[in-house]
């Protein structure tokens, strides 16, 4: 395996986490401290997940945008968030359940097209700007 494909793994794993740990928090809840919100006991493995897996995901993306095409690299978180909204649908039915896997879907899917989209417009600015 190249560099790349280890980066790629690496990416695909941390956002899992991460997104796993947003379906986790959305099936605990949050419950009012004197400081705020937070997840309640027993989450601490979610907390974990989001905070290590947004770091390593953010890492290996990161270092992606220099060897392949960021419409590529978008597909990397979004694998995680397909991952997250199936792990959210598995851990509970009802409403919030749902809503949160409907959303982590979105992201999922709207991730590569927004990123797509942007580079169509991007080149054809630059090929405006040479045609001049």
């Amino acid at each position: 395996m190249t560099n790349t494909a280890w980066r790629v793994a690496l990416g695909v794993v941390a956002s899992s986490a991460f997104f796993w740990a947003v379906a986790g928090a959305v099936d605990l809840g949050l419950e009012r401290t004197r400081k705020g919100y937070a997840l309640p006991d027993g989450g601490e493995q979610y907390t974990f997940g989001l905070f290590a897996g947004f770091v390593a995901a953010y890492f290996s993306v990161a270092s992606l945008t220099d060897t392949t095409a960021a419409r590529h690299a978008a597909l990397v978180p979004a694998a995680g968030a397909c991952f997250g909204a199936v792990s959210c649908l598995l851990m509970g039915q009802q409403t919030r359940h749902w809503i949160a896997a409907a959303v982590m879907a979105l992201i999922g899917a709207g991730l590569p097209l927004v990123v797509g989209l942007r580079n169509r417009t991007r080149r054809s600015r630059l090929s405006a700007d040479t045609t001049r």
